[in-house]
């Protein structure tokens, strides 16, 4: 969702309650690098920072999330490091025996250049190491590690490095505050309009509530009746003066700025009609799906119960070696939507998807680095699982070791 007002004043106090809340995460996260207890952050916060209690709250939250995933990511970090020094030294044993020889330049310059490539891994092996050992994260740079260089470089001006590190707003759901506190979703019945309402604790005069920052929101058409039904509420009763009791659902909610827009991203909980099943737990349906996805199509086998082939069908998706992300994001969507509108057709019942995680590695051909790297494996993945869950299928996930070698011989056409 997008952000559609005009309104000069009251971007501007946006763009300030973005920058405090940015700083006071900063804060935050720096202060809790320090082991200070988190209770005591957020009754410091809204001092300094003139935000609520929420705001601090979740500025608090987005800081230990951070933090949490670093050091969740460290040793996927230092077992990709590892794998690149064992290249780098095999690579360096075969040009020091003859086995490779150079293409671009002499033996000597690559070799100097291999040896200093494998210093700087060395270097950056023994810094996670360290973290490891003692519990620490890298240094996190807010903004962007290459934005950082840009600046350094001067190729952004100070202005551009301010906005890029305070872009964002964030504020949780709560089911008792209509979903919502301070960044709660309206709907205008009489001008069929959704806004956006945004409490502004900066502009908040001493004995008066915070007020608010309002804007229209564009919705996509798809998702229009869901997030209508979201922001509007369920009524369960009437109270004591007759009134009717709505109950809302919680939604968090996102704002970013990006290129001068403001985007608008929600979190909530779905209602769904089908479940992941566990690795032990048999399929029960009469028909089953199995779906192999690849760099540039999805391949989908329809079998029975007892495993005899009845049909399959591939989903050509090329574009995703190439297109930017929004419009992948947007590819993967309408293949996976394809794929499930043809095993409705076909009366399915469960689908089985290869549990893989496919990894970029040190010194691979430089044409399938950069078909992995923008690689949505993860989001095709969890876009089958969602949709599949949500229209009624079981889904589950399976080893993939042997898969190929079992399809090809059950599923062979022999003469």
């Amino acid at each position: 969702m997008k952000i559609g007002s005009h309104d000069a004043s009251q971007l501007r106090s946006l763009d300030e309650l973005m920058r405090v809340f940015g700083s006071a995460k900063r804060y935050a996260f720096n202060r809790l690098l320090e082991e200070r207890n988190a209770k005591d952050i957020i009754q410091h916060l809204p001092r300094p920072f003139r935000l609520n209690k929420r705001f601090a709250k979740d500025a608090v939250l987005l800081a230990q999330s951070l933090i949490s995933s670093q050091r969740e990511l460290l040793p996927i970090r230092l077992e990709d490091v590892q794998a690149k020094i064992e290249k780098t030294e095999k690579k360096i044993d075969e040009y020091q025996h003859g086995r490779k020889t150079p293409k671009k330049v002499d033996l000597p310059t690559c070799l100097a250049g291999l040896q200093r490539q494998l210093e700087k891994l060395k270097s950056k092996e023994n810094e996670l190491k360290h973290h490891l050992d003692q519990g620490t994260i890298p240094r996190v740079i807010f903004g962007g590690k290459q934005n950082f260089y840009k600046r350094l470089k001067g190729n952004i001006t100070n202005e551009e490095w301010k906005e890029l590190r305070s872009n964002q707003l964030y504020a949780r759901g709560d089911k008792s505050k209509k979903g919502n506190l301070n960044i709660r979703l309206t709907y205008d019945d009489k001008t069929y309009q959704c806004y956006v309402a945004i409490a502004n604790p900066l502009g908040q005069q001493e004995g008066k509530h915070a007020p608010r920052l309002r804007f229209p929101v564009s919705v996509p058409e798809k998702y229009e009746e869901e997030i209508i039904d979201l922001v509007t509420g369920d009524p369960v009763g009437v109270n004591t003066k007759g009134k009717p009791i709505i109950e809302y659902q919680p939604y968090t909610v996102e704002i970013k700025r990006k290129n001068g827009e403001y985007y608008v991203h929600l979190i909530y909980e779905e209602e769904v009609y089908g479940r992941e099943l566990a690795y032990d737990e048999p399929i029960q349906a009469e028909r089953i799906a199995g779906i192999d996805i690849n760099i540039d199509r999805i391949a989908v086998s329809v079998v029975s119960k007892q495993g005899n082939f009845i049909k399959s069908k591939v989903f050509y998706c090329h574009e995703l070696e190439y297109v930017r992300a929004n419009k992948r994001n947007n590819i993967v969507g309408e293949t996976v939507r394809d794929v499930y509108d043809w095993l409705l057709q076909e009366n399915v019942g469960a689908v089985v998807i290869e549990n893989i995680q496919l990894r970029q590695r040190h010194d691979t051909d430089k044409r399938f680095n950069r078909f992995t790297h923008n690689f949505k494996k993860k989001k095709l993945t969890d876009t089958i699982i969602r949709r599949g869950m949500r229209l009624g299928f079981r889904i589950k996930k399976v080893n993939p070791a042997y898969t190929s070698v079992i399809g090809r011989f059950k599923y062979v056409i022999r003469p």
